[in-house]
């Protein structure tokens, strides 16, 4: 509840100053960057690469039909020949001959490393898609970093154009006083260089905007207008060990490293199928003519059971197979790596959060008692019972309040986001339905 009434707040607090009628929500964000981004869009390519694999893989297990034919001249001087009442035999000198044949070949047997061949490409279909939604979440998490990034700037420039014009007024009241004699020329000289300072402290923060609003175009594909307040933050999980349950099941990145250990694993098997026999069954058909005598044709048509068995490559098979499993162990590691991984940027996000959650209660507390006390401390300057500084430093107390109240609220908005995209729940339509 506290979470909830802190993401209440943060949307309260932050909305502009100035409303418009139309304004650029966070959802309009995450669609502009779904449809227009490059690396999205490559992504969808390596997809759709990964089902042409399984296609070749399958196709390779279907039965192969080519026509194959040959047309040529050939001279031929031959030794001796034979004189017969039907002519000369063999022919010599030039002759033409044309070859036209038809094979179709189907296997029966491979060892398994079709089979294996075709699982290996279903799993790099499997891969791609995971890395596809890895990718979009990602997206995602950049949309959801930039956009709160150029608002945590817009709110920061207001904080600090608020503390300059109120400075100015310092420095105006601070002459005054000198004028009337009430206050000494160092008062003055304080008032005038906390003034300046704000005003190079605003410049930098224009210039942080800038920075902000072009990474918002540079992800999002087209500039920031007037950004409305974000929508609450998705229902999370109620305790870590809930999140890094989900985060093992759905996280992309450990659904892409088990397809990839698959994809090796039946590599492995890939490469000791080629160690056993082949058998196919081969069709053929076609005739031999030669031009020199329209009738001499010779046709064939026939049908065969093909073995194939490798006896000797001098280590060749066996040591891809080698190769192949010290691949699949190279896969399983990696896969261990990953999933540690994911647990602890779980586990780091769930405390980041937890965290940010406190934080903006103690901002906010800190936000009213920095008011309470500058309003004090500018009354009691009237009366004589503090000096110029006393005040320049309730107002610098203030600023540092309101602008760590500023920083708490996103930190908290991304905390409960990069937990999502660790647990793999982070997808486009989770924002488009808030």
């Amino acid at each position: 509840m506290r979470f909830l009434a802190a993401a209440v707040l943060m949307c309260s607090v932050s909305a502009p100053a100035l409303a418009q009628v139309s304004q650029d929500t966070l959802a309009e964000a995450v669609d502009s960057a779904i449809g227009n981004n490059p690396e999205l869009m490559a992504q969808r390519k390596a997809r759709a690469f990964a089902d042409e694999n399984l296609n070749q893989a399958e196709a390779q297990m279907g039965p192969q039909l080519n026509l194959n034919g040959s047309l040529g001249v050939e001279y031929t001087t031959v030794g001796r020949q034979v004189t017969s009442a039907s002519g000369t035999f063999p022919y010599d000198g030039e002759q033409q001959r044309a070859t036209l044949g038809l094979q179709a070949r189907q296997s029966l047997w491979s060892g398994g490393s079709l089979t294996a061949q075709r699982d290996q490409a279903m799993a790099g279909v499997t891969a791609a898609q995971a890395e596809l939604i890895g990718a979009e979440q990602n997206l995602v998490l950049q949309v959801v970093t930039v956009f709160m990034d150029v608002r945590r700037a817009e709110r920061e420039v207001e904080i600090r154009g608020r503390n300059v014009t109120s400075l100015g007024q310092q420095v105006k009241a601070a002459r005054d006083r000198f004028d009337v004699g009430d206050v000494t020329r160092t008062d003055v000289a304080q008032a005038e260089a906390r003034e300046g300072a704000s005003k190079a402290e605003l410049a930098a923060a224009t210039s942080r905007r800038a920075r902000a609003r072009a990474d918002y175009e540079q992800v999002i594909g087209r500039p920031p207008v007037q950004l409305a307040a974000p929508p609450p933050t998705p229902v999370l999980p109620a305790s870590l060990d809930e999140a890094i349950a989900v985060a093992r099941a759905n996280n992309p990145a450990v659904a892409a490293a088990r397809a990839r250990e698959a994809q090796s694993e039946r590599g492995v098997d890939i490469a000791r199928g080629r160690l056993a026999p082949q058998f196919d069954l081969v069709g053929n058909a076609g005739f031999v003519e030669s031009r020199q005598d329209d009738t001499f044709r010779d046709s064939n048509v026939g049908l065969a059971a093909e073995f194939r068995f490798p006896l000797f490559d001098s280590g060749l098979l066996q040591s891809r197979t080698r190769g192949a499993q010290l691949e699949a162990d190279r896969a399983r590691y990696e896969r261990m790596a990953v999933e540690r991984s994911i647990t602890a940027q779980v586990t780091a996000s769930w405390n980041q959060l937890i965290a940010a959650r406190e934080e903006i209660a103690a901002s906010t507390s800190r936000v009213s008692a920095a008011e309470i006390a500058l309003e004090g401390a500018e009354q009691e300057l009237a009366v004589g019972e503090r000096i110029t500084l006393d005040v320049l430093d309730q107002e610098r107390e203030l600023l540092e309040a309101q602008l760590g109240q500023v920083d708490a609220e996103r930190a908290a908005y991304m905390a409960a986001h990069e937990l999502l995209a660790a647990m793999g729940e982070l997808r486009p339509e989770l924002i488009s339905e808030q």
